[in-house]
Formats: C-alpha cells, structure tokens, sequence
C-alpha cells in the first residue's frame, strides 16, 4: 500500500504533524547533491539532519545513462537521500525522491541491464523509502515496473509526497496596470514557449496593454526528446520575441527571476512534458497565478479556475503524458507540435483576457495561489515525514559505521 503524505486530508500526515517526534541528539549526516531540486525535495529543515550537499560523481558526462546512478566514495556521511539517481557501491542506507522514471532509464535512452541491475538494488534492504513526488510520478513507475516480478515489493516501500516551497507573500496580488506575462525555461521549445507569444499576439490585437517577460536561454537541439527536429521552424518561432512588448532575458540569477515572477500577473508554463516543474510552485508561492499546459504533474499543481488555468493538451490515458512525447521522428510530429501550441495559445489569451476583464476573478486567483501552497506544499509537512523515515534509515546504518560514530563521539 502506498501511503500519501501530501493530501490535507490524509489523517496520517496529519497526526504526524500533531505529533512530532523530539529531535535526537545526534543528527544523521546525508548526503545529498547540490542544486536546484533539493530545497523542494530533500532539505525542509529536518532537526535529525546535517546535509551534505555535494555534486554526484559527474559520470553522465562520460556515459548518457549514468545519471540513473550515483556513485559515492567519500566516507564521512550515514546515508543518502537521492533525487532520481539510485546509489550504488554503497552499505548505507538510502531513500530517493523520483520524479518519473525509476530506475531513471526513459524510453529514449533506455538500458535494459541497468534497469535490472538497479532494481536489485533498490529491492535490498539498503533501500528504506521510495518517494513519488506526485501521481504522476506513481503512474509512471508503474508503467515501467509492469512487467517486473518485483515491484509489489517496491510499491511496499512507496510513499507519495509532494515537494514543498516557502510562501513569499501572505496576501493575494493586485492586477497591474498592463497585463504582465512570464515564462521561464531553458528549453524553450520543449516548453512550448511559441504558445505564450501567439497569445501575446492575441492580446494585443484585441487592445489589451500586455507585456510579455521571457527568461530563456532557448535551449534547442535535433535531437532532444520532444520539440520539433526543424531549425527552420525553431527560427521562425523565436523570431517573435522581436515583436512589441516582449522582453527577453537569456538568463538572470535566481534572485531576479524571483522578483520577476513576483512582479508578475500571470505565469505561463505550457510545456509539453514536465518531469514536476517546480518553477510553477515558485510562482504559486509568491501568489501568482499559474497557466500550465495538463500534462505530466502539472494537474496536481495547478488546480483549473482556483488557483490559475490548466491548458488542454492531448495526453495518453496510463500515464498522463502528451501522446507525442518521444515520438519527434514520427512523420507528422511537426504538425502535432504545432497545432498542440497553436491551442494553448487561445486557451492562453482567452484566459488572460477574463482575467483583465472580470474584476473579482485575477484576486481570486491570486488568493488561491497561496491557498494552493498552504494545503498542498506546506514544508512542515514534508519535514516531518521526512524526519520519521530518516530515523527508519538510523535504524539501518551499518555496525561498522555506528562503532566508528561512538569513537567519534557523533
């Protein structure tokens, strides 16, 4: 059985919450990795945790399938909270918090000896916890493990719960006086970046005051898993970023990007595929509004009319993911990308255009934005789970290990 620990509802989390544990002397070295998802997945301020947040062994460099693993030889921590990657080579113990695939062996770089050789791994007692950050992400792990004679026993050590983020505002927003717009993605064209600025068309033809924010790199190669594989259409497309009121930025630090986003009416994300997309709860948490295409986890994040709008998008019905997906060498993948943007695009502008027109609906929304974060990505939440199967970990360490801690003095 698979325990939610997300769900307001969920009278586990919430007895959990009510009682939480007193934090041990001792606080368990993890080892994690050093960037962008582990404020969301892994450090909430757990009391019986000192991290070390170092970069895993870079071996995906070398190999395309290597981020599927981490190998770690230091020898100063207890255990490992791993984000997607499984930790091999290893007696400590671990837990890892997955997005979508696990092991991570999609089908466009898929490994079949890998797969079976980590799911060994994290059939071994060394493995305490799996956590799926969303239904999604449940839904994907049990496509992949279909087929695999092991995976009730997988699914026995499976919990679901959702990232969490720190609200920056308390107060629902203000609609400004033009209609501000953003996206932020590096990959612009797996983001359906063209989507926002045939809205942005839109809306100026029908007289709205709108400025449209774009922080990007546009990141795009031939051979990515999803975008079209047409320099001529991915020129095309970025070329209306020169139109009025665009405003391109190739890149800003974290910081600006935050008060960009808290500036902000809208956020705009109408991706075509989304492992999670934490820049929608960054948005959420400073009380903006979100649009996101409904694919992948984007759903959970985003509920339609409350808390900003989901953007319809063709998905398979097993998983939840656009049809198209690995699929961009397929004769009329091209045209499929185009008319999937080409409907966002009005869903975008209509939504836009009702927030300026309908005075009570953009605070509404905005109220709902912080709503949204309190119930769903609440930190305290996720800290104290994540305190109670750290200690299922200390339980695990090794004798050797716990010896050496005792000479150590902790």
């Amino acid at each position: 059985m698979i325990r939610d620990v997300s769900s307001p509802s969920s009278e586990p989390a919430a007895a959990a919450a009510r009682a939480e544990p007193a934090a041990p002397s001792r606080p368990l070295r993890v080892r994690t990795r050093n960037d962008y998802g582990v404020p969301f997945l892994v450090d909430s301020g757990q009391r019986n945790a000192r991290f070390l947040r170092r970069r895993w062994t870079p071996l995906h460099r070398f190999i395309y399938w290597a981020d599927a693993f981490a190998i770690l030889p230091e020898p100063d921590y207890d255990m490992v909270h791993a984000i997607n990657a499984v930790p091999v080579f290893d007696r400590r113990p671990f837990l890892v918090s997955f997005e979508d695939y696990l092991p991570r062996v999609p089908e466009d770089r898929y490994v079949r000896w890998l797969e079976a050789r980590l799911q060994r791994v994290l059939l071994s007692q060394r493995c305490v916890a799996l956590i799926a950050i969303s239904e999604y992400a449940l839904r994907q792990f049990r496509r992949q493990s279909r087929h695999f004679p092991g995976r009730e026993a997988l699914e026995a050590k499976m919990e679901q719960a959702y990232p969490a983020v720190d609200l920056r505002r308390s107060e629902p927003k203000a609609l400004s006086s033009t209609l501000r717009l953003l996206f932020v993605g590096s990959d612009f064209m797996r983001k359906g970046g063209p989507a926002l600025l045939r809205a942005h068309e839109r809306l100026r033809a029908e007289g709205v005051p709108v400025e449209t924010t774009v922080i990007s790199s546009l990141r795009w190669h031939e051979g990515e898993y999803i975008g079209p594989p047409s320099a001529e259409y991915v020129e095309r497309e970025t070329a209306r970023l020169r139109q009025p009121g665009v405003v391109h930025h190739a890149g800003l630090a974290n910081s600006e990007v935050l008060r960009v986003m808290d500036e902000a009416d809208l956020f705009v994300l109408p991706t075509l595929h989304d492992t999670f997309g934490y820049v929608s709860l960054e948005a959420l948490a400073g009380a903006t509004p979100v649009m996101a295409a409904a694919t992948c986890a984007q759903p959970e994040v985003v509920e339609d009319g409350v808390c900003g709008f989901l953007l319809p998008l063709e998905n398979d019905s097993e998983v939840g993911k656009w049809v198209w997906t690995y699929r961009n060498r397929d004769p009329g993948y091209v045209e499929a990308y185009d008319q999937a943007v080409e409907v966002m695009a009005e869903a975008i502008a209509r939504n836009a255009l009702a927030c300026w027109t309908e005075p009570d609906l953009y605070p509404s929304l905005s109220a709902g934005a912080i709503e949204r974060v309190r119930t769903r990505f609440d930190r305290d939440r996720l800290r104290v789970r994540l305190e109670a199967i750290y200690e299922r970990c200390r339980e695990r360490l090794p004798a050797p290990l716990l010896r050496r801690r005792s000479r150590r003095g902790g």
